[in-house]
């Protein structure tokens, strides 16, 4: 009957998952500890998702780390835009760009993006979260908004300015603990 390796294997793969089941089976009684184990797995996987992002995140942006860190912004931002396309709509994108802007003085883009990251992923201003860059987001606020909104009260007419002055107090309200 058990003629090759293959037979065999999927034989033995066979029983494993049918005691898998029968042990799962056993133990999924009705009572406390399921809810206290179902609220385990949902840490669990809540946790492991956390440290998959990041990996994913280090993985694809350390060489714009690299770059940012050795001084090299423009090339970052080169380097950010390649990214973009192959990783359209990543919000690790807008935020590292917010960052970039950010050290090279451009505070009205930087704010813009900032608020762009922050709206597609919250835990940027979290402070619980591994993905937290509350310290980023808060200088960006800090420096850039009244530098802004002093443009803006000399330019009263500019739309672009009033935009980025809402993305700044945008930004404010996440960091002071505001819902969407």
């Amino acid at each position: 009957m058990l003629r090759d390796r293959f037979d065999q294997l999927m034989i033995a793969s066979l029983v494993v998952v049918l005691l898998f089941a029968a042990v799962l089976l056993a133990g999924a009684g009705p009572g406390e500890n399921n809810r206290a184990a179902s609220v385990m797995n949902r840490q669990l996987e809540r946790e492991m998702l956390y440290q998959a992002r990041v990996a994913f995140i280090e993985r694809h942006y350390s060489p714009v780390v690299a770059l940012r860190n050795s001084g090299a912004l423009q090339e970052a931002l080169l380097k950010l835009e390649e990214l973009g396309r192959t990783l359209p709509g990543a919000a690790h994108n807008d935020l590292m760009s917010g960052d970039i802007l950010l050290r090279m003085g451009h505070f009205d883009r930087a704010l813009t993006k900032l608020a762009a990251a922050v709206r597609r992923n919250a835990d940027y201003v979290d402070p619980a979260s591994p993905l937290s860059q509350r310290p980023l987001v808060e200088s960006a606020v800090s420096e850039g908004l009244p530098l802004v909104r002093d443009r803006l009260r000399s330019q009263p007419d500019s739309r672009s300015l009033a935009q980025v002055v809402k993305d700044g107090y945008y930004l404010q309200s996440r960091l002071a603990g505001g819902c969407e």
